[in-house]
């Protein structure tokens, strides 16, 4: 499992990819200039769409890198090749259960960046 403190790094990480701060600064510049007719409906969207492109190409990117990490940690740590087949069934169920509070966590993700592109879609009548 996870440890508290590991979930917390992790959670800040994709805190961070969401809530990039200059891409957040370009989504409220291109909100105003919506908002005040100076482009039209399609370029906020097209904009929004590659925010949220890149917010989940840089998490699957993230998310390789702790699996690749997890699996150089524990390939480091392999001890006698008796031992090898014990450690790799249990290798296996850890990462497949760290896998799963992973996907867990990158749904809680996917569900609030939905939340607040729905939310923005609702003010702008999109």
């Amino acid at each position: 499992m996870i440890s508290s403190q590991k979930s917390e790094d992790f959670e800040q990480v994709v805190e961070k990819i969401v809530f990039d701060e200059e891409e957040l600064d370009e989504l409220r510049i291109i909100i105003r200039k919506f908002t005040e007719g100076k482009i039209h409906a399609k370029q906020l969207k097209q904009k929004l769409l590659q925010s949220r492109g890149r917010m989940v190409k840089d998490i699957s990117n993230f998310l390789s890198f702790c699996i690749d990490r997890i699996r150089s940690d524990d390939k480091a740590s392999e001890v006698p090749k008796i031992a090898i087949k014990n450690q790799s069934n249990q290798t296996n169920i850890r990462l497949q259960q760290d896998l799963i509070e992973r996907n867990e966590l990158l749904k809680v993700v996917a569900n609030k960046v939905n939340y607040i592109v729905s939310n923005i879609k609702k003010k702008f009548n999109f």
